[in-house]
């Protein structure tokens, strides 16, 4: 696609180079490796396992550079959405003509990984706004606007206001919809969705259960196993170790569907709160005198 053909570039975002869980992480790998290990062992836990301890970190390294966002670009007839390191490189396609998309909508996602936590995840304090794409050949595409500070995570960041209100001039001036196929809810259904929306994703006992149940379940393994004077060996522990992981990971599992239903209710509201908001700027406003 020749770029003159894309018209005038409108608006550019370029994202943080990563998720803040992302450095998270790495910052943890870096805390427990260069601080914790040495003080625990000595001088000798700079280099432990043979330099085995640095795999972690080069992993996380690894895949924020394979992760790393490109920019996304509005144009007059088109936009180039942002993609990970990887797709660019296996050829995935960024650039979409603005007559190839048939609804543009506020859409809701969470923090990559966020269902690593199902404290924080059931509450809904890592829900964010993006900008959702659904293509005429039945793509769904959503342009993300993750903010660098945790303290945003709830708020509608200033890199999709600004891109919104973009896109929404552009589609403004030449008087063409948006969304062209929201669905219609009445008032009881958007009060309902939106009470759905709210809910917790998980109770907070269920959570506190899966999570705080390992430890027991692993004591009465080897209790059990001890009264059976079963010989402790690796297989068995390891064993004893994938089952007490059970609760915990269906808790994670539970939680990233719950957080797929929840994110797909408020995308649904946001297309067609969007789609009213279209009509109602439609409707030409008569002067005072006119309609008296």
């Amino acid at each position: 696609m020749a770029s003159d053909a894309r018209a005038p570039l409108l608006y550019a975002y370029r994202p943080i180079p990563a998720n803040p869980m992302t450095v998270a992480v790495l910052l943890l790998g870096l805390v427990v490796t260069f601080v914790i290990g040495p003080i625990a062992v000595g001088p000798e836990g700079l280099w432990p396992l043979g330099g085995l301890c640095f795999v972690p970190i080069a992993l996380v390294v690894a895949a924020m550079i394979v992760f790393k966002p490109s920019a996304t670009f509005v144009f007059e007839n088109g936009i180039e959405i942002s993609l990970p390191l990887w797709r660019r490189i296996v050829g995935a396609r960024r650039y979409y003509a603005w007559s190839e998309i048939r609804d543009i909508f506020p859409r809701s996602y969470e923090i990559g990984g966020s269902f690593l936590s199902p404290f924080a995840s059931s509450a809904g304090t890592l829900v964010h706004t993006g900008i959702g794409l659904d293509t005429n050949a039945g793509e769904h595409l959503l342009i993300r606007f993750t903010p660098g500070s945790i303290r945003a995570f709830r708020a509608e960041s200033q890199g999709y206001l600004e891109a919104m209100a973009v896109i929404r001039n552009r589609f403004a001036r030449r008087g063409e919809p948006m969304v062209t196929t929201a669905k219609t809810f009445s008032d009881q259904q958007v009060l309902a969705m939106q009470a759905a929306a709210r809910e917790p994703l998980l109770p907070i006992t269920g959570v506190f259960v899966a999570f705080f149940l390992p430890p027991s379940i692993i004591a009465a393994i080897l209790i059990a196993l001890s009264v059976a004077r079963v010989v402790l060996t690796p297989i068995i522990l390891v064993a004893a170790l994938v089952v007490a992981l059970l609760p915990p990971a269906a808790s994670m599992i539970r939680t990233l569907r719950q957080s797929e239903r929840r994110n797909e209710i408020l995308s649904q509201l946001a297309k067609y709160q969007e789609h009213l908001r279209e009509t109602a700027e439609a409707v030409p406003t008569l002067p005072a005198n006119e309609g008296s």
